[in-house]
């Protein structure tokens, strides 16, 4: 009786001791996930508020869209802003002027912000919560060179990115 209460024990304490690896485990999974969420909206907002405090209202830059759409959806465009407006957009293929019904949302800047913020917290275009949104930022000047938004990896073709080039003041 003694040998099968000792087993029995052993039992019950490497039970024990699973169920509390396992809540400890799922917990750290928990903390992680929420960690890297907010450390990448801290990203965000560190490069937005480094982009601002250029203080640029007048530039130019080069945008391309990749998605599966159109290829006049595509671009590469070449966009100019003055005073905050866009005043010309414009495709590098062909010199012809862009409608901003394809590049609109994201023909400034501070739109491009806006998608990368949007993505994050499910709002506007997305549906919900980007599972995966990865950007590089310009290092003196906070701007987006990259983007990447994939809404979920169990859908296909609605991913999008965008590449921003050749940023110049004016």
């Amino acid at each position: 009786m003694d040998k099968s209460n000792g087993k029995i024990r052993r039992q019950i304490t490497s039970a024990i001791i699973s169920k509390w690896l396992l809540y400890g485990l799922f917990l750290a999974v928990i903390v992680l996930s929420s960690s890297c969420g907010s450390s990448a909206n801290s990203e965000l907002e560190r490069n937005e508020k480094l982009w601002q405090s250029q203080n640029l209202t007048s530039y130019d830059f080069t945008l391309e869209r990749q998605c599966f759409c159109p290829e006049d959806w595509r671009g590469p465009v070449n966009i100019t802003v003055r005073n905050g407006k866009v005043t010309s957009l414009v495709y590098v293929s062909n010199g012809q002027t862009a409608t901003a019904d394809k590049f609109g949302d994201v023909d400034t800047i501070d739109e491009l912000f806006d998608v990368i913020r949007d993505a994050y917290e499910g709002k506007n275009t997305f549906d919900q919560k980007a599972e995966t949104v990865n950007v590089t930022y310009h290092p003196e000047m906070g701007y987006p060179l990259t983007i990447y938004i994939d809404v979920s990896q169990m859908m296909a073709d609605e991913e999008q990115g965008y590449t921003v080039e050749n940023l110049v003041r004016r």
